[in-house]
């Protein structure tokens, strides 16, 4: 994985609690976390979840749905509830 092309963002929930340090590629907004794009999963929310496409993840703080797991192009990723999502810090 070549490093210039991500950046490191670090990524809060609403409430205020840091969720997840995710090397973000490619401009915009986030919308989607890849697994193998996480470099820290402060609560293991995104790590250690293998569920099936459906599956919400709620936030460790507030028990708010953070994301749901989707299939994209044969692959699951989680989808961010951009309600949700709080404070991104680069």
């Amino acid at each position: 994985m070549n490093t210039k092309e991500y950046t490191n963002w670090k990524v809060f929930c609403k409430c205020g609690e840091k969720i997840v340090l995710y090397r973000k590629k490619g401009p915009g907004r986030l919308r989607k976390i890849h697994r193998d794009r996480i470099a820290k999963d402060y609560h293991y929310l995104f790590l250690d979840n293998f569920e099936k496409e459906g599956f919400d993840i709620f936030c460790h703080s507030c028990n708010n749905r953070f994301a749901t797991v989707k299939k994209i192009n044969g692959k699951y990723v989680n989808k961010v509830n951009q309600g949700q999502l709080g404070i991104i810090r680069k």
